[in-house]
């Protein structure tokens, strides 16, 4: 190296991951060069601060401050490169500001772009100091010069941005991950929600069941496979289908209100039919459908009828306690007097039977008034120790003139091992007896009524079915519903009252009656009692 001349060395990459040069040659760098470089150091920087500016978006939105920073870091790396060939400098400002232009979003062809305009403005200003035997001499150096800067920081640029990238898919890969986990937790608490939930949860699509949750299931005793893709209205009362398919149609011609309808269901205890539905219809994303939520509401109309019944017995009391008193006292009269005519009066034939009938009706009018006081009385019940065949032998013992005027047979049924049972006797033989009287009205002449009484169990629990079949005609179907309602009868004579007192008994001692009609050969009213209050 002579003494008016530096070298600089071409590169050659060894490893593009580092990017480090690997040293072949020496070009000449004139000593005249790095003089007039370093006369002309402020003006080119401003110059190049200045063209950098205007030369993209990029470079327009920083601060001239910065620019003049890191364009004067830029002559200097390039001037020691060219002075005393050390790479040192020039590595350290192309990682600075490769990683600081990448952090910033800036296009790789800008920064490449920038670091070319120390050639453009080099070649311009000596072209313009007509300084061309300097520019031919110091070309090929200068070139050396730029060809490492951008080759270096373009590789070592494209480096980072692959690593960028592939911290930000790794980045992206953990998000998927957690955010698949989170999803798949919230899907887990959603399906726990409508599965635990007590209430009837469906969606509805084309008037087909999509899903159903298990409350829904067992509303309408099936199974999910029993569902899913079933028509709703398959589910539906037949009386009950028309009314509610016109509000599924409201619902989704109308798409924003919600809609409550009662109706009945099927798959049920016809006990447990009533029905309350909330339905509204909203676009998942897959097309319109309709969510709905069912409800049991068989207690709530039981015990709305029941407040009706009570309200409409209360009138009834009023009325009954202020007649009592007006009506019993006269029929008392009447039927003293009218069996003390009976015992005295010589009389027969048909004065005889004239007689009988008015000792009778005036004794039926008693019994209804008395009837009609217990009526409009709340059941109150005492309870005890009760040896349930003697309560029974005690009603057959009671109708026994009745049975034997009309040459009928009561048989009695026990089942193993009857318990004495904890109930009001008195009570219950009321009831019992009110049974037993009906089955005689019903029965003809020379057949049998059974009087049966044991005990069953129902889940966990344990009762007594304390009962009678008449060998009658049955019960119409249609009419068995309304049998224990107040006032209702089929009987020429009757007071509609007798039924009633019986399902008001058997209530207060927490039980049911029910029918088990056989028709055109009897039927059968059972009392199921809890034996152990």
């Amino acid at each position: 190296m002579t003494s008016d001349s530096t070298g600089i060395f071409t590169e050659r990459k060894k490893n593009r991951g580092e990017g480090r040069p690997h040293l072949e040659s020496c070009v000449p760098v004139p000593n005249s060069l790095l003089r007039w470089l370093r006369l002309h150091t402020d003006s080119i920087i401003e110059e190049w601060v200045t063209t950098l500016h205007s030369l993209s978006s990029s470079y327009a939105k920083r601060r001239r401050e910065e620019l003049v920073e890191t364009v004067t870091e830029a002559f200097l790396s390039d001037l020691e490169f060219l002075t005393f060939n050390r790479l040192t400098r020039m590595e350290r400002f192309i990682d600075y500001i490769t990683e600081k232009r990448l952090a910033t979003g800036f296009p790789l062809s800008d920064v490449q772009r920038a670091f070319e305009l120390f050639r453009s403005i080099v070649t311009k200003r000596l072209v313009a100091e007509r300084r061309l035997k300097l520019l031919a001499e110091s070309g090929e150096a200068i070139n050396a010069c730029l060809s490492y800067t951008i080759h270096r920081f373009s590789d070592l640029f494209q480096h980072m941005h692959e690593g960028s990238i592939r911290r930000h898919a790794e980045d992206l890969e953990k998000e998927v991950t957690v955010r698949t986990a989170e999803l798949a937790e919230s899907e887990r608490r959603y399906k726990t929600l409508v599965e635990e939930m007590n209430d009837g949860y469906l969606v509805i699509q084309d008037g087909r069941i999509v899903f159903a949750n298990q409350a829904f299931c067992r509303m309408h005793g099936t199974t999910s496979d029993g569902v899913v893709g079933q028509q709703f209205l398959k589910f539906v009362a037949p009386e009950w289908r028309e009314r509610l398919g016109a509000a599924y149609l409201d619902t989704c011609a109308e798409g924003q209100e919600a809609i409550t309808i009662e109706y009945q269901r099927l798959g049920c205890d016809p006990g447990r039919v009533a029905t309350e539905i909330k339905a509204k219809t909203v676009d998942l994303g897959q097309g319109l459908v309709t969510i709905g939520v069912c409800r049991d509401i068989s207690e709530r109309v039981a015990m709305e009828l029941k407040v009706r019944e009570n309200e409409r017995l209360a009138y009834v009391g009023h009325l009954a306690a202020s007649l009592s008193h007006e009506i019993r006292n006269p029929l008392s009269s009447i039927n003293m007097n009218l069996q003390i005519l009976s015992d005295t009066l010589d009389v027969d034939g048909f004065n005889r039977r004239r007689l009988d009938i008015t000792v009778r009706e005036v004794s039926r009018l008693e019994n209804i008034l008395r009837q009609l006081l217990d009526l409009s009385r709340p059941v109150s019940i005492e309870l005890s120790l009760a040896d349930v065949h003697e309560l029974v032998q005690s009603c057959v013992d009671l109708v026994e003139p009745k049975t034997a005027e009309r040459n009928l047979q009561i048989v009695q049924r026990y089942g193993r091992f009857l318990p004495q049972c904890i109930l009001d006797a008195k009570k219950v033989q009321q009831a019992l007896l009110n049974l037993m009287l009906n089955a005689i009205e019903v029965t003809d002449e020379g057949k049998r009524i059974i009087v049966f009484a044991k005990t069953v169990r129902s889940g966990r629990d344990e009762f007594l079915e304390l009962g009678v079949r008449d060998s009658g005609p049955g019960i119409d179907p249609d009419l068995v519903p309304r049998l224990f309602d107040a006032f209702y009868t089929t009987k020429a004579q009757g007071s509609g009252l007798g039924l009633s007192n019986v399902k008001r008994i058997v209530e207060a001692h927490q039980g049911r009656v029910e029918v088990r009609n056989h028709r055109g050969s009897g039927a059968t009213f059972v009392m199921r009692l809890p034996w152990r209050l």
